[in-house]
């Protein structure tokens, strides 16, 4: 049997390793995406996220890591379909208006497009944009895991991405 004081040892252990690990992930340096999708009303739904990564080229897939409290979970997982635009260094007023703009005017910044074939939102200026139907999507602690089959990308021909490092933005080309 644990003791009071042995579990309020463990807790505090426990606080002290999330807090670290929170500090060694925001010392990772990531790229920025704006992950979107819309409903069959035409409603768009969006965040900002780093958790975002390439998984196969056969096939085409990535994986998301999305907060089950996020606004975008619920729409996502029922639509079954998404977007990611990847950001250049230039479009860090737009990542933050979905960090900190209330969901109806997250939009209102940049240059949204809507995919010819699905309607899901993609910032057009964005370095790449690149539309994925849900393949699985399975719930981990806070989040759940989302993995997409790519069924569309385009890209821009520059490569000056939007960089997020400790809680602050910066920038990198493929020449840093």
């Amino acid at each position: 049997m644990t003791s009071p004081d042995q579990s309020k040892a463990a807790a505090s252990a426990h606080g002290r390793l999330a807090a670290d690990f929170r500090g060694a992930m925001r010392r990772l340096a990531s790229g920025v995406a704006l992950v979107t999708t819309a409903d069959a009303d035409g409603t768009r739904y969006g965040i900002a996220m780093t958790a975002v990564m390439s998984l196969s080229m056969e096939p085409p897939s990535l994986l998301l890591a999305i907060n089950r409290t996020a606004s975008l979970c619920r729409p996502l997982l029922d639509r079954g379909l998404f977007g990611v635009s990847i950001l250049a260094r230039e479009q860090e007023q737009s990542c933050n208006a979905f960090v900190s703009a209330p969901a109806a005017e997250r939009f209102s910044h940049g240059d949204w497009i809507a995919h010819d074939e699905s309607g899901i939102p993609l910032l057009g200026s964005a370095l790449a944009g690149i539309v994925c139907r849900l393949d699985k999507a399975e719930p981990f602690g806070s989040h759940v895991v989302i993995r997409g089959l790519v069924d569309y990308v385009s890209l821009d021909p520059s490569s000056n991405a939007l960089v997020y490092l400790d809680g602050r933005y910066g920038g990198m080309t493929a020449n840093d």
